[in-house]
């Protein structure tokens, strides 16, 4: 025998729900209606997973550093990782310092720093290719490129410099 005033109670919203609730008999989805409006309750957006969520931590020259992949690269530029890979093929930025040997047939995992990619995040910004994607804005007319290649190189002199101290 079916409990109609449970069913009703969570259509109506009034009982709390972890898994999605259907319609009895059908495969439609309840949605959440505030009882005293009658209207559609918004659902929780899902929070937002920052690109250094998860950084890698590996040991270099003694220290402890953070790394980031290409993905979460993508993600801070707010690009595809496909787009970072051409990027690289075409020379719009330097290929990366470091690079760890992939477990499958996919090849090796490039690795950037924390300041690499922050670096880059600032010089996007500061160039205007940051939020605009799709845009007409073509990253061959900026020097975009040419500031992230200053970057690597003054980068990578620090880190010699920090080295050899």
């Amino acid at each position: 025998m079916r409990d109609w005033e449970r069913e009703f109670a969570v259509i109506a919203g009034g009982e709390a729900q972890k898994t999605p609730a259907y319609y009895p008999g059908s495969s439609r989805r309840i949605r959440s209606v505030d009882p005293h409006t009658m209207r559609l309750v918004q659902a929780e957006p899902a929070p937002e997973v920052l690109w250094d969520s998860r950084p890698r931590v590996y040991r270099v020259g003694g220290r402890l550093e953070e790394f980031f992949s290409i993905g979460q690269l993508a993600q801070a530029l707010n690009r595809q990782p496909v787009t970072i890979r051409k990027w690289e093929r075409l020379k719009v930025i330097p290929a990366p310092t470091f690079s760890i040997r992939g477990k499958t047939e996919r090849g090796n995992r490039r690795l950037y720093t924390r300041a690499q990619v922050e670096g880059m995040i600032r010089i996007a910004a500061e160039e205007g290719i940051l939020l605009h994607e799709g845009e007409s804005i073509h990253i061959s007319t900026t020097d975009f490129s040419k500031r992230v290649v200053a970057l690597f190189k003054e980068l990578a002199a620090a880190a010699e410099t920090s080295r050899a101290a």
